[in-house]
């Protein structure tokens, strides 16, 4: 057979071979590791016997493990408030074995770039960070991954989830029990109507326990808005952060750093409903149905939104346990920079303006970070179309797969088949093609040779 003639021949052989790896090629199956972040359920606790059991059995292989790494005491757990019972009984959050962030990020004091100057003499926080907004570049740092109370700050975690779950415009009806929600609130009646939209955006403007009562019923319940908060925290490497309600209020278990902050707020000014609320004077709830008054509330950080030019929004938290704690962000020429404090002695406005000077100072020094937030690599996704789940929505979520499910093929059960075998007429079709071009051009050339 002539070499002209064969090549047909092979590019069928190479492309059926493609077809073949393509068809019998098998996912690799791989589950989810647990996450410790979820509150235990009852009746769950460790076995003594069982650990009994298991002890002989482990002695081995624990003596070839390598030693936990060093870690401050402040990143194992909170700071405990004996006067309110709060002896953090749930097992503490684990250690990653490398800083997340990178490897500064796990100093228990200051964390500056070589060339920069000092920062700021009026701090009296137990940890803060300074980020840059737009990259993610962690500018300095004291204690980042030092593990401290969230108190209201928590609540950026719960307006990002009803920013990606519920739809805008679904009527959320206020309780009793809303309207009983310890630490502040804008007002919510009982019984009264309220779209998502309004009341998502007062729990960006404002404390609002109620109105993060109301949302996380919205959401399935506390223990639901809570699950689906932590599943985040999760998704963008917030380890220090556990939620166990929803508002922030001081409850054995609640944890957060300094660095998870920093990166939960960067993460919610990417979404345009957050940024847009979160740096508003203030907000106005407007009742549904024959309800006529309305409910008008200022911003918790009206002054700093006033006093700070180019500052963008914030959230701030004060309990016993936590203290004074803040997220917020500003801009100047362009730069967007982060600041976060935790377990501050005071209302901690006047250092969080010193931070974001301090931050804009090393910006315009072109600072060499001292490492990196972490985060989504895309941007959060905002509102869902509805606002109900109702069966439909709960049926397909079922269906998909959780975390302890293989990894599907992205082609589905029938889909690979199927393309296989359309690749396989289109690649035949064009063989015939080459085929016939090339008969063409031999009687051409026997006609000529005439």
């Amino acid at each position: 057979m002539p070499e002209r003639d064969r090549q047909p021949a092979r590019v069928l052989t190479l492309c059926l071979s493609v077809v073949a790896a393509v068809t019998f090629a098998v996912p690799t199956a791989t589950a989810a590791p647990s996450d410790s972040r979820q509150p235990p359920a009852s009746g769950s606790g460790s076995s003594s016997a069982n650990s009994s059991k298991s002890a002989g059995k482990s002695s081995s292989s624990s003596a070839s493990k390598p030693p936990p790494p060093a870690v401050c005491p402040s990143q194992v757990a909170p700071p405990q408030v004996p006067d309110e019972g709060d002896g953090d009984p749930m097992a503490q959050l684990d250690v990653p074995s490398e800083p997340v962030g990178g490897d500064r990020m796990g100093d228990c004091g200051a964390v500056l770039p070589s060339n920069a100057t000092l920062p700021p003499g009026n701090l009296n926080s137990a940890a803060w960070v300074i980020a840059d907004q737009d990259s993610g570049d962690i500018l300095a740092a004291y204690a980042p991954h030092a593990r401290q109370r969230p108190a209201g700050t928590i609540k950026v975690l719960l307006a990002m989830v009803a920013l990606r779950d519920l739809d805008p415009n679904g009527i959320i009806v206020a309780t009793k029990e809303d309207t009983l929600a310890k630490l502040s609130k804008v007002g919510l009646v009982a019984d009264g109507k309220y779209t998502a939209h309004d009341l998502i955006r007062a729990l960006i403007v404002t404390s609002a326990s109620d109105v993060a009562s109301a949302i996380s019923r919205a959401l399935g319940g506390a223990d639901e808005a809570v699950k689906k908060m932590n599943a985040l925290a999760a998704d963008l490497k917030a380890d220090d952060t556990r939620a166990v309600n929803p508002n922030g209020t001081d409850q054995p278990g609640m944890s957060t750093s300094a660095y998870d902050m920093a990166t939960i707020y960067r993460e919610a000014m990417r979404i345009p409903e957050f940024a847009d609320a979160t740096g508003a004077g203030k907000v106005t709830i407007t009742p549904q149905g024959n309800r006529k008054t309305g409910i008008s509330r200022t911003n918790d950080n009206y002054k700093l939104l006033d006093d700070y030019k180019g500052m963008t929004g914030g959230k701030s938290g004060l309990t016993t346990a936590a203290k004074s704690t803040f997220v917020g962000s500003a801009e100047r020429n362009g730069r967007h920079v982060v600041v976060s404090v935790m377990r501050s002695e005071k209302p901690p406005m006047d250092q969080v303006e010193a931070l974001l000077d301090y931050g804009f100072d090393l910006v315009n020094a072109k600072v060499q970070p001292v490492g990196k937030l972490s985060g989504l690599s895309d941007p959060p996704k905002a509102t869902r179309e509805t606002s109900v789940v109702n069966s439909a929505d709960k049926d397909d979520n079922e269906a998909q797969p959780g975390q302890g499910d293989l990894q599907r093929s992205a082609f589905g059960n029938f889909g690979l088949p199927v393309t296989i075998l359309a690749g396989v007429v289109v690649l035949l079709a064009m063989l015939m093609t080459v085929r016939r071009k090339m008969a063409r051009a031999r009687r051409l050339r026997t006609q000529r040779a005439r």
